[in-house]
Order: C-alpha cells, then structure tokens, then sequence
C-alpha cells in the first residue's frame, strides 16, 4: 500500500485525469481500495456489482449459443440444462464494455467449448468421462485448438477424427472465430493459456486416480492454470483492441492476470459443492485442500478460504492500482477489464443454476 496520503491522491489524480473514458471507467481499483474494509471478511465473499446487467443481452447471446451448440451436437440432450446455465448471460456479465454481438459470441463459443471440454472429458462420469483417457481426450483437444500439419492422407485423417466429436469441434469453430477478430500474437496467447489449461486438468485427473488430496500450494498453482485465465486473455480481442504482447507479458502484469483469474476460481470453489457431488468422480477445492493440511472443521476451512479469496482481491486491487500509474491506454483498458470480469462472473457464479442444484 501507499505510505502517505500524498501517494495515493497522487495516484487518484493519475487515474481520474488521464485514464479511459466510458462506461466503467469511474470505479477504477482506486475506489475500490478507498472504500474497501480495514480487514478482510472471512464469512463474506467482498466483490463489486457487475459493470454491466443487460438480461436482454444475455437472453439473446444465450439463444444463439444453444442453436450453436445444437448444430454440433454439443450437450446433445442436456439442451436444457445448458439453458439453464445461461453461459450468454456469463459473456454479458464479464466482457462488460463491448457490444458486438459477433466478438461476444466468440467469448461465448470459448465459455461453452472449454465447459464443454472439462464435463466430457475430466469432470463428469454421467458425460462419459473416465480419468484414464484425460491425457489423451487433452491431447486431441490440443490439436483441435492447434491445427497439426503432416501429410495430405494424415492432415484428412486428423480432420475426421477431430470432425467426429462435438468438443473437438466447438474448439476448432471457436479458435477460428478467434483468429478472424484477434491479431496472431493475440490467438498464440490463447492457445497458450488453454493449453496451461489443459495440463493443469491432467494433474487434477492424476490426483483423483490416487484419490489424494493435494497440499494447498500445489492444488493453488494449479488451480491458477485451471481457471478462468484463458477468458481473461480475450478481453481486448471481444473489446477490439490489442494489448501488446511485450505488455501482458510483463511480470507485473501477468501477476495481476493470474491474480484476477484465480479470484473468480475462488468463487467457483466455494459455490459449487452440490455440483461437484453429484458428478460422481473423486473431487476436492479450496475447503478440502485447507482442511486436510490444517486439520481443522469444514465450516473452518470454508472461512480461511473466504478470507483467501478476500485477501487476492485485496492484491489485485494494490498491484492493478499500481500499474495505473504508468500503464498505457491498452494496458488501462485492459485492467479495467480484468476488474469487470471479477465483478461479472461473482455474480453468475452465485446465481447461475449450474451451481444452484436446481
């Protein structure tokens, strides 16, 4: 934090005077951490309320994934619980200051293909999946975000194989809608971070092999990999602009990043309990982790994972606030964004009947 009262109406100037105009550009990260709580809550979740809560967007955005995800055969008799999942509303409340309907589609063809990839291929039995082909399913997967070059006998044969499962091709339709509006350092950056992705699930698939429950260290670095970063790498793509790879590259900035993306896995832990009961396969979070390692009560683990979740939005809000500073317009837009996105899906998580049981 800043030492001196002149520090941070320095940095409250900077941000005010010069930052973005617009819609979301007033509540800055400086608002939040002048209006933010001595100590952190340990029973609260603390978040912002959405930039943006256009149901009507959401409605509409959420029709067109379902006809989408139909013409692929994608949840292919589950069409009403995809309904209710209501993954369009999820693009409106996160990608929050765009209004093309044609970039919004495309962050919601990523929502649902990378859903779509954990509850066929690692999560859910009742989808078919079993632990011991994740590494293969992944692998396919990667080649469906990755074109392979080979031969023309094997390139036909790896187009129909990839061709014959509905995730494989929701990843290569939306990977292609990414490469139309994104420059190429911009898909390289996707790719990459659905492939960290895609690791990451294979650690978690070797955990519930052994039927072990990971140190909080390790569950928390991979947990950061799976989560929600890849959506958090398409901010500028769905607000047509582009922060420079030299600049999401920076350390600072890919610590804010990282930062934002396992705040909103936070949430998703500690919301979706009944979800994770019902899928039938050896599962654990952020309570679970916490409890074995502390021995200590669920209910315990639970508060010390609010408070974790309270205490990375507290970093977020110093590191983002700092970048600020001296951040370009780009890197501003896209902080901004990062701030919305944490703001957006909170509100989905706790509202959306994927998590509610119902």
């Amino acid at each position: 934090m800043y030492s001196t009262a002149a520090n941070t109406l320095d940095l409250l100037k900077s941000v005010l005077s010069s930052g973005p105009k617009g819609l979301g550009t007033k509540t800055t990260n400086v608002a939040a951490i002048m209006n933010r709580p001595d100590k952190e809550s340990d029973t609260e979740l603390r978040h912002r309320l959405p930039y943006r809560n256009d149901e009507a967007l959401g409605e509409e955005l959420n029709e067109r994934l379902l006809k989408w995800a139909e013409s692929i055969g994608l949840y292919d008799g589950h069409l009403d619980y995809l309904r209710k999942c209501n993954f369009g509303r999820y693009v409106m409340l996160t990608y929050a200051f765009s209004e093309d309907r044609e970039r919004l589609f495309m962050a919601g063809q990523a929502m649902l293909a990378l859903f779509g990839l954990d509850d066929y291929f690692v999560d859910d039995k009742r989808a078919g999946s079993t632990l011991d082909m994740v590494g293969r399913n992944l692998s396919l997967c990667m080649s469906a975000l990755d074109e392979p070059f080979f031969t023309k006998k094997y390139n036909d044969d790896t187009d129909k194989g990839l061709g014959a499962h509905p995730v494989h091709v929701a990843l290569r339709e939306y990977i292609a809608k990414t490469a139309k509006f994104g420059t190429p350092q911009q898909v390289a950056r996707v790719r990459h971070e659905d492939m960290c992705l895609f690791v990451a699930m294979c650690q978690e698939s070797s955990w519930r092999i052994n039927k072990m429950i990971a140190p909080v260290w390790e569950y928390l670095g991979g947990r950061q990999m799976n989560g929600f970063t890849p959506c958090l790498t398409m901010i500028d793509i769905v607000d047509a602009y582009e922060l420079p790879h030299n600049i999401y590259s920076l350390p600072q900035v890919r610590q804010v990043v990282k930062i934002a993306g396992l705040i909103c896995v936070m949430v998703n832990d500690l919301v979706s309990t009944e979800k994770e009961e019902e899928a039938g396969v050896h599962q654990f979070g952020i309570r679970e982790a916490i409890k074995n390692e502390e021995g200590c009560s669920f209910d315990e683990a639970h508060r010390m994972g609010v408070r974790f979740h309270n205490d990375l939005l507290r970093i977020f809000e110093d590191e983002s606030a700092k970048l600020m500073v001296y951040a370009t317009p780009e890197l501003r837009k896209y902080l901004i964004g990062l701030e919305a996105w944490i703001a957006g899906s909170h509100r989905w998580h706790t509202t959306s009947d994927r998590y509610s049981g119902k």
